[in-house]
């Protein structure tokens, strides 16, 4: 911002080229001149209207002449490489992270389908030892269903064996009955001889 006592540029040229010496009086030519460099930003601003931008006359009449802005302080990109730097490090670090989950998924998937076919082929096994169990049980099942058959036969049997060596007791006591008699007969006999023959 301009300080309000400090003359434009223009007019400190002005004022510099003009000013004479003191006690000298200036000359017609001199103050012409001097006017004419007076009166030059005004005809600048004033330009315009011969175009026909009223606008841009009137507002740069009613504008003060400022001077350029002084160029901006030169910036310090040290701090912006340095973050910069460091950013790509953290990708780099980052990217290769990835790529470690990356390979530690892959992995994952890896175990998980090889288990996948181990529960496959569990099942089948399973299934296939369920249907082993399911012949052995029915083959049980025709096992103890024979067994109580030949339970039945063998007290069938048992009884049949009962009723024969009751039978053959009969007979065993019949013969032994007819035994007896026959020995008793023939010391009847032979005693009957021994009594006849002397």
């Amino acid at each position: 911002m301009n300080d309000p006592l400090t003359p434009p540029p223009e007019r400190a040229l002005i004022l510099s080229a003009d000013s004479t010496a003191p006690g000298q009086r200036a000359t017609g030519f001199e103050r012409a001149t001097r006017a004419m460099r007076m009166a030059l930003p005004l005809v600048q601003r004033l330009l315009p209207l011969l175009d026909g931008n009223v606008g841009s006359a009137v507002s740069n009449l009613l504008s003060p002449h400022l001077p350029p802005p002084p160029p901006p302080p030169p910036v310090n990109l040290a701090p912006m490489q340095d973050g910069l730097a460091e950013l790509q490090a953290e990708h780099r670090d980052l990217h290769s992270q990835v790529l470690e989950d990356s390979a530690s998924l892959q992995r994952v998937e890896d175990k998980l389908e090889l288990l996948s076919e181990a529960t496959g082929r569990n099942t089948q096994a399973q299934q296939e030892q369920s249907a082993s169990l399911k012949r052995v049980e029915d083959r049980l099942e025709l096992l103890s269903e024979a067994t109580d058959r030949n339970a039945l036969g063998q007290r069938a049997l048992l009884e049949e064996l009962r009723a024969i060596g009751r039978k053959a007791n009969t007979l065993a006591l019949v013969g032994l009955g007819l035994l007896g008699a026959s020995i008793l007969l023939n010391v009847m006999l032979l005693l009957y001889f021994r009594h006849i023959l002397p």
